[in-house]
């Protein structure tokens, strides 16, 4: 719906402001906004969410985890070059603009910091969150993310490929403080897989 002069308008900074505004025009090129109320530092989370993912083939898959891990809320997103990685570098403005699309549309005030690929390999080693995660399958049953991460903490998880993380990832991943922990039963892809563990580590936060 278009909008007119003198109409409000909820306008987001992606760095915690949330403003009100007043369209003040209505050219078809731009317009001009007045802000009649502002407020900072809103929906700052209690907690960090820092998902290290190796990006799905599809790149309409990859959009779409963008889009609902921005929407359910993450502070953070990096991806990650496996030795099973089907994709092997990504387009970097294209996602931000999926991202901050996603942002406004959902009303979050703050942009996820989001990082150009780097290999799995360097990642693991120089990952500084305090509660850190690999989610693989496995034979072993490991213990559901929900039991296993803190409320109010700093995490980081990991998440594999469609051919999973390779058997000496894993142990890397381990010998650096990653836990082992499961997302549920069901077999995941790796975007759904993505939003599933954004959503548990948030769910942990609203206990």
């Amino acid at each position: 719906m278009r909008k007119k002069t003198g109409d409000e308008i909820i306008v987001v900074d992606g760095n915690g402001g949330l403003y009100e505004a007043l369209f003040e025009n209505e050219n078809a090129r731009n317009c001009n906004l007045k802000i009649i109320n502002s407020k900072k530092n809103i929906g700052r989370p209690n907690h960090n969410i820092h998902i290290g993912i190796s990006p799905p083939k599809s790149h309409d898959r990859l959009e779409w985890f963008i889009e609902k891990s921005v929407e359910i809320g993450i502070q953070e997103i990096s991806f990650i070059l496996t030795e099973n990685s089907e994709r092997k570098n990504i387009k970097l403005n294209r996602i931000l603009k999926r991202a901050i699309s996603s942002m406004k549309q959902s009303l979050k005030t703050y942009l996820p910091k989001i990082n150009d690929m780097v290999s799995a390999k360097d990642f693991i080693v120089n990952c500084s969150n305090n509660e850190k995660f690999i989610a693989y399958l496995s034979e072993d049953e490991n213990q559901h993310l929900l039991k296993s991460a803190s409320a109010q903490n700093d995490y980081c998880i990991l998440i594999g490929p469609e051919g999973d993380f390779s058997s000496s990832e894993i142990k890397r991943s381990e010998k650096f403080g990653f836990l082992p922990v499961s997302l549920g039963e069901n077999r995941l892809r790796t975007e759904t897989a993505g939003v599933a563990a954004c959503h548990i580590l948030n769910l942990v936060n609203e206990k």
